[in-house]
């Protein structure tokens, strides 16, 4: 900041950093916005490299860290848009500091920090919503959530991860046009339901999904079960508690784990009532193939890439294993060294925490993981990959002879 303003530029601290500063939280990354424009900033910066066509941001990077700095821009005239339709903008339309705040979503993430005077600037009232703790629009909500539907699921993270309110007209926003978010990208989508459970918010996230009616929209499985199970009383509830208080504890944010914890309690009642039906017809199929029917599609819906969607399916699957059943063999020790093995325990202790049984049924397990873990780092020590742990532990499929 101090360098760009040598040079005659203006520059501010901007969005969630100047919000968390003001709130006593410590930020988890820095970004500046400033009048110079990309190829200006990369002038400056050697260590700069210029990203995006859509909206053209600066990344100048020191040692780890990458401060994200971006040119104050404006929302585009209808004739600019080249469309009528309130989703299709060109953000590389630049403007002054007072046009570049009234663009962003909320009041609480508009508030610049000069370093002339050592203060901040607030065009929209920010400070005014973050003493009142408020996740307040930017403008008529109505128009804003529409020209950007993910808008709506960030003012649910930001209410949950804060603890602040949704102030009324944006609520009702909300609720009116929360089947617009189908018209967002949806990888898009995917991202901020992964941010939803940053901070151990997951719990307050959901709940808020479901009353705004967000959660239909993006996860109609989830949303049915809560529907006709008790609804604010549901047992889901004490599972996501469970994970937050696993985030909150580890500092991971651990998507697989996430999304099999959120979908396995509704996707399990599904697979029993479609179990249900097959045998009343006289028909056997298996109740895994069931569940893998019928995640593939929300995952495909989400947006969730392929091998997360397939290891995600795995460690639900791989539940049964530790319900003791003397039909099925199988090897303990190369379970136990599977890749995904650690998020298969940890979905298992979780239900154990909302069980309220005793943590102790999963120290054998532990017990295992980690021996094949010294095993691994014993092979690959000594050259070999990662098979060979498995490998002796698979069951020979030729018959002793007699």
């Amino acid at each position: 900041m101090y360098r760009l303003v040598r040079r005659g530029y203006i520059a501010y601290l901007v969005g969630g950093s100047v919000r968390d500063l003001l709130l006593g939280r410590v930020p988890k990354d820095f970004d500046v916005s400033t009048n110079a424009t990309p190829n200006q900033i990369k002038k400056v910066f050697r260590n700069c490299f210029l990203i995006g066509r859509r909206f053209r941001l600066a990344h100048i990077k020191f040692n780890d860290q990458i401060i994200e700095t971006s040119t104050f821009r404006r929302c585009p005239e209808p004739e600019e848009n080249g469309s009528d339709e309130l989703y299709v903008f060109r953000d590389n339309c630049y403007g002054t500091p007072n046009e570049d705040a009234l663009r962003r979503d909320f009041t609480i993430n508009a508030l610049f920090y000069e370093i002339g005077k050592f203060s901040i600037i607030d065009h929209v009232g920010g400070v005014s919503d973050i003493e009142n703790r408020l996740i307040r629009c930017i403008g008529d909500p109505n128009i804003r959530f529409r020209e950007d539907p993910v808008r709506m699921i960030r003012a649910i993270r930001f209410a949950s991860r804060l603890d602040f309110n949704i102030e009324p007209a944006t609520y009702n926003a909300i609720t009116r046009h929360s089947a617009e978010i189908r018209k967002s990208s949806p990888a898009r989508i995917f991202e901020e339901l992964q941010k939803l459970f940053s901070y151990g918010s997951g719990e307050k996230s959901v709940r808020l999904l479901y009353k705004t009616g967000l959660l239909q929209e993006l996860m109609p499985e989830v949303s049915q079960y809560l529907d006709h199970d008790q609804s604010q009383d549901s047992i889901l509830w004490s599972w996501l508690r469970h994970l937050d208080d696993r985030i909150k504890e580890t500092g991971k944010l651990e998507v697989v784990l996430i999304f099999a914890t959120l979908l396995f309690v509704p996707i399990q009642r599904l697979v029993a009532a479609r179990f249900a039906e097959f045998e009343a017809k006289g028909e056997r199929v298996s109740a895994n193939e069931l569940l893998a029917e019928l995640l593939v599609p929300v995952c495909v819906r989400i947006s969730m890439p392929r091998w997360m969607s397939a290891r995600m399916i795995q460690i639900m699957t791989n539940q049964s294993r530790f319900v003791p059943d003397k039909r099925k063999r199988f090897s303990k020790r190369g379970f136990a060294a599977q890749e995904g093995f650690p998020e298969t325990l940890a979905l298992y202790e979780l239900g154990l925490r909302v069980a309220g049984e005793d943590l102790s049924r999963s120290e054998p397990w532990r017990a295992l993981r980690k021996e094949s873990e010294a095993q691994l780092a014993r092979i690959t020590a000594e050259g070999g990959n990662s098979e060979q742990v498995r490998q002796p532990y698979r069951r020979s499929s030729r018959r002793r002879r007699r």
